[in-house]
């Protein structure tokens, strides 16, 4: 597997991180809060601290995740303002950052050396970092492009650790991770998502690892059943909360001692019950609303501020399932609105928010499932925009 192809930019990042490593250069990682992202941050940090252990005994490394709430999607002028006594310093973005161009022009006039690795389509504009991996990209050769951020992030290790003698256990330890962050942000299983998931769910099942030892002891998991790994892994992993931008499940995917990785993965256990609990009730309540309102519309398009953010996405998945058409669901807060979109796979969300992005502050995402966030005053204007672009790419699919 080390002499085959990687995507555009992973031998750059890999010699990139073997130089950072042996210097003990300081290194700020900065990830999206769901698995995705957290198991590209811990894969990162863990990368790093093979290459020097030093790394596990000072503060050389940092990471950062955001508030969806209070800073948006991606790389934000917050978390720049956070981290601006930590120059000069090796700064990556995971799961996201492609759409960040204004914050990595100011990244790079700070002083940080820049690198993305992401797997959204890039926009109309992109971010310009000092290197990046994004399979989506304009010139990219590598034959498989749907690979989730910890795939991308994999990638990277695999190449770093090619030129290295570490042993071939260490390369099992990232892969559990990255099987079930893929799993977890639903990417396709073919090709290289195909063998990460069968090389991962196989090295899970001899996992030294207290965090998910942990979850799988007290959630009584069937390694040989995925609904057992999606409910009882993934879920609790996907309902962590931040605690001043440090996102639970990092925690105990880096917790070291199994009785304080158990601590760690009953709280979330809970969690992901009280979450399921709130998802269950938003979905029930939106379902009698809208068979109470018997709207005949292109989309669904829900305000509430009650919704959790991180609950958005998966009441309009369970929606888009109802009632097969586009799904925007926005938490409302003083100023502004948070968007979740969930769309079927005949339409594109990501085109649809370009087309009406005079209306947004941001957006980005994938086809199927995107986001924005906006000014309250303008949610009607937006959902005016959205439902007639909406009907014209109807229209043309049932002429097509």
């Amino acid at each position: 597997m080390e002499n085959r192809e990687y995507p555009k930019g992973t031998r750059e990042v890999a010699q990139r991180i073997l130089r950072a490593a042996q210097k003990g250069e300081k290194v700020i990682i900065f990830g999206d809060a769901d698995l995705d992202g957290i198991a590209s941050v811990v894969i990162l940090q863990e990368l790093f601290e093979l290459l020097n252990p030093l790394y596990c005994q000072n503060k050389n490394i940092k990471v950062y995740f955001p508030d969806r709430e209070e800073e948006g999607h991606g790389l934000s002028n917050h978390a720049l303002d956070f981290f601006v006594d930590e120059m000069p310093a090796l700064f990556f973005t995971v799961d996201c950052g492609i759409a960040n161009i204004k914050e990595f022009k100011r990244a790079k006039k700070m002083g940080f050396e820049t690198i993305i690795i992401d797997h959204h389509p890039p926009l109309e504009k992109v971010a310009k970092p000092d290197l990046l991996i994004d399979p989506k990209q304009q010139g990219e050769t590598y034959p498989f492009t749907d690979f989730a951020a910890v795939g991308l992030v994999y990638k990277v290790a695999e190449c770093v650790l090619s030129e290295t003698n570490h042993p071939e256990y260490v390369k099992e330890k990232l892969l559990e991770l990255a099987a079930l962050a893929t799993l977890s942000d639903m990417m396709p299983l073919k090709e290289d998502n195909r063998e990460i998931v069968n090389r991962g769910i196989n090295a899970l099942l001899t996992t030294q690892r207290p965090g998910l030892l942990a979850l799988i002891e007290l959630g009584d998991v069937d390694l040989e059943t995925d609904v057992d790994i999606f409910q009882r892994v993934i879920a609790p992993l996907n309902s962590a909360k931040l605690k001043n931008n440090i996102a639970e499940s990092y925690l105990l995917l880096t917790e070291t001692s199994l009785k304080e990785a158990k601590i760690l993965a009953r709280h979330l256990i809970k969690q992901n019950k009280e979450k399921k609990a709130i998802i269950q009730q938003s979905t029930d309540d939106l379902v009698q609303k809208i068979e109470r309102e018997k709207k005949e519309s292109v989309m669904i398009f829900e305000v509430s501020d009650y919704w959790p953010v991180p609950a958005l996405g998966v009441i309009a998945s369970k929606l888009l399932r109802l009632y097969k058409k586009p799904i925007f669901l926005f938490k409302k807060g003083e100023q502004e609105s948070i968007c979740s979109a969930r769309l079927p796979y005949d339409l594109n969300g990501v085109d649809a928010l370009i087309k009406c992005k005079k209306f947004l502050k941001t957006y980005g995402g994938h086809a199927p499932a995107c986001g924005c966030r906006l000014e309250n005053k303008n949610l009607a204007k937006l959902e005016k925009c959205l439902s007639s672009y909406l009907k014209k790419q109807i229209k043309k699919e049932d002429n097509g």
